[in-house]
């Protein structure tokens, strides 16, 4: 672990110290005479605010990602989880089955960090229990055996139950979809049955839930009397996706823990793949409807789902190819979480990494320049070229 993770995992549990030194500190302090309230009563409350909540919130996830450096993950995590709990011992393992499953790629981590934004924050009204949504952007960097370095970054929101306990907040449970999970948990030996259960709930996860009430169908292009040849510019496609790997373009409607199909459309039409008008349930389209805002925004099934996509795409806008290692930039990655034969997760290929790897973008979760094999022994994968032109 570096002096910089260490800084992390220390500063992060001085906070939480902090707050519980605060908050002790103050019971401590009599009440002003006449004030209407048992003495120490309001003060002794200050470190059970939603402030010390987010407080702790923050720390913890910094804490989460300098775990994957430590030579002891749980010790790490320890400041801010219920000792033996099922949360400590699952993300422990995760942390280790991040290194690990680097390990068996030919690389080791070089260092960590994370940058939290508290997002929302709702105290219960039982003064114990806070929620706290924040959004952890983690950056890996990874050393490979001849001493190159690159860096992969992730972003998940988080939904966080925190708990006070004594005096101080604790984790008690810690909602979000990452799609590594599955094969970081295989990776640190866990059981075949539990890899198969993470696996089932992100394919439960894969499909987006708001749809368009009644998009009506897209007008047809009229016909011409000529023919156009569009070219695909990969370079555009792979530049968006880079731009707005870990965050959202505001212009579009966002899929809230299904956004990869979505995300993937955005990338190849800003690659100038074009689009073909239909109803819902037929061609690939996206329609603003002269809006810049997405409130009114209708597309068609192909543009937000991951099956639908791959149907509509192949033989018309790519061609299935033997390996991820033939693919470009502005080429695509379906994956098959559990293989099941149902596809869940698509992904862009963004370039290649110091090993000359072939490294993706994607939403849910969002990857920023992650190598491409995100499943465990179990996904089954399919790649996608995209043609150079189209005559349209």
């Amino acid at each position: 672990m570096t002096k910089r993770n260490w800084a992390h995992i220390v500063a992060a549990a001085a906070v939480v110290a902090a707050c519980a030194t605060a908050a002790s500190a103050a019971a401590e302090t009599p009440a002003a005479p006449g004030a209407g309230a048992p003495a120490g009563a309001g003060a002794a409350s200050a470190g059970r605010t939603a402030g010390g909540a987010s407080a702790t919130a923050s720390a913890y996830l910094q804490a989460r990602a300098a775990a994957v450096t430590a030579p002891d993950p749980g010790a790490a995590l320890a400041p801010f989880l219920a000792p033996g709990s099922a949360l400590a011992r699952t993300e422990a393992r995760l942390a280790a089955g991040t290194a690990l499953r680097g390990e068996g790629m030919g690389r080791s981590v070089a260092e960590a960090s994370c940058e939290v934004t508290i997002l929302d924050v709702q105290p219960a009204d039982d003064g114990v229990t806070t929620s706290v949504g924040p959004r952890a952007v983690t950056s890996i960097t990874w050393r490979t055996a001849v001493g190159k370095t690159d860096v992969e970054a992730s972003g998940i929101d988080h939904t966080l139950t925190l708990s006070w306990s004594g005096d101080r907040w604790l984790v008690v449970s810690d909602s979000y979809a990452d799609v590594l999970r599955p094969a970081c948990l295989e990776a640190a030996g866990a059981s075949r049955a539990r890899v198969r259960a993470a696996a089932r709930s992100l394919e439960r996860r894969a499909s987006p839930i708001r749809l368009p009430g009644r998009a009506p169908a897209r007008p047809s292009i009229p016909a011409r009397r000529y023919t156009t040849i569009v070219r695909y510019d990969r370079p555009a496609a792979q530049a968006y996706a880079d731009k707005y790997a870990l965050s959202y373009n505001p212009t579009y409607v966002r899929f809230a823990g299904a956004d990869c199909a979505n995300f993937a459309s955005q990338c190849a039409r800003a690659g100038g793949m074009p689009q073909q008008s239909g109803s819902y349930t037929g061609g690939w389209w996206y329609d603003k409807d002269g809006s810049s805002g997405p409130g009114d925004d209708t597309y068609s099934l192909s543009w937000i789902n991951v099956t639908r996509q791959m149907g509509f795409w192949n033989t018309r806008r790519t061609d299935w190819d033997t390996s991820a290692g033939v693919l470009s930039r502005g080429d695509f990655i379906f994956y098959d979480w559990s293989g099941d034969g149902v596809w869940d997760h698509v992904a862009v290929v963004a370039g290649t990494n110091s090993a000359g790897q072939k490294v993706i973008d994607a939403h849910t979760t969002d990857h920023h320049r992650v190598y491409w094999k995100l499943g465990t022994s179990s996904t089954k994968y399919k790649y996608a070229s995209t043609r150079v032109s189209w005559v349209i």
